[in-house]
């Protein structure tokens, strides 16, 4: 589902990691099912509030029924802000850039540069999805990702950030002669110590990809391992 265009990213040492971006249809679904998940997360979170507060209510009676009610609707409103950010932020940093609905659609958001998201950036990219919803139908958003080169929404551009797809072939690593999985893992192995780290963590996230392997929230160390190992190299 991805809409043809691709992020070519060359790296300081001559490594190039391609990813296809991933598609408006592919996006449009995952949305779809986040929001899904969360209006079901917010009614869990509603009900059992409201069942906590009928037995407050009896518990303490009447009396103070109406302050009971005042606390549950602050609580209710605190639930839903830490249930809504926490979603997305866990999602796309803990996560490794995929939601629920992104990691069912097989599509994931990294930084411009291939690296992962922070938090400073997924709040940002989340805080102008107010813009980009609009007028409630995700209108802005949808056409600034259908003219954006990187297919990017107002809330990309803001933090630096893309949505890409993981095909069955999800990276094209440029690594001199090297030309099957073994000996690009045996090249990023023996030059790792020569790149940037977020050289280092492009390459590796893609070489684990090659592998139908996500690397979750484990660091560039614990990716290379598992590399070697897929490799037969350890």
């Amino acid at each position: 589902m991805d809409g043809g265009k691709r992020l070519s990213i060359e790296t300081p040492e001559s490594v190039v990691v391609s990813y296809p971006l991933a598609g408006l249809g592919s996006r449009g679904l995952a949305a779809f099912i986040d929001i899904a998940v969360l209006g079901g997360m917010l009614v869990a979170e509603a009900v059992a509030l409201g069942l906590a507060m009928l037995l407050g209510a009896r518990a303490v009676g009447e009396q103070f029924a109406l302050s009971l009610l005042a606390w549950a609707a602050a609580l209710l409103l605190v639930l839903t802000f830490v249930t809504y950010w926490g979603y997305y932020i866990f999602g796309e940093v803990v996560r490794n850039g995929r939601t629920l609905g992104k990691r069912v659609l097989k599509i994931r958001v990294v930084r411009d540069d291939g690296g992962r998201v922070g938090v400073l950036d997924s709040v940002v990219r989340n805080i102008v999805r107010i813009i980009d919803i609009m007028p409630g139908t995700y209108a802005v958003g949808v056409l600034a990702a259908t003219f954006s080169p990187r297919a990017q929404r107002l809330g990309d551009m803001a933090a630096g950030t893309v949505v890409v797809a993981e095909p069955d072939d999800p990276a094209s690593l440029d690594l001199g002669a090297a030309d099957d999985r073994a000996q690009i893992a045996s090249a990023y192995l023996r030059r790792r110590s020569e790149f940037t780290p977020e050289a280092r963590y492009q390459v590796a996230t893609a070489l684990l990809a090659m592998d139908g392997e996500e690397p979750g929230a484990w660091d560039e160390p614990t990716i290379a391992g598992r590399v070697a190992d897929l490799a037969g190299l350890r």
